[in-house]
């Protein structure tokens, strides 16, 4: 689905506003448009984004997550006779703090 904004009125005496539909074409955003708002004119409806999943920021986002968890991983393997100890003190701690405030 793709992104479509629109300038639209929807009183005699007010001042025209923008909005925004997530819809399939843009003949079904402005059906869309008519049935939410009932205007009295539809101005300047365009699209302004695509709705494909396979954007390159997204993919970009994806393959950092995925270089991040490997590192975390990666650390485990590695440092785990440090962070272990240092994971129990901080949770033995996170226990009593609730336990106090209890």
């Amino acid at each position: 689905m793709a992104t479509y904004k629109a300038e639209i009125k929807t009183v005699p005496t007010g001042s025209s506003y923008t909005v925004t539909v997530e819809s399939g074409s843009i003949s079904t955003a402005q059906q869309e448009i008519e049935h939410l708002y009932d205007p009295i004119y539809i101005r300047n409806l365009r699209q302004v984004s695509s709705g494909s999943s396979s954007s390159g920021s997204g993919d970009v986002e994806g393959y950092v997550w995925l270089i991040g968890l490997l590192f975390v991983i990666w650390l485990l393997a590695n440092y785990w006779m440090f962070i272990v100890p240092i994971g129990a003190i901080i949770l033995i701690l996170a226990i009593v703090n609730w336990v106090k405030d209890w």
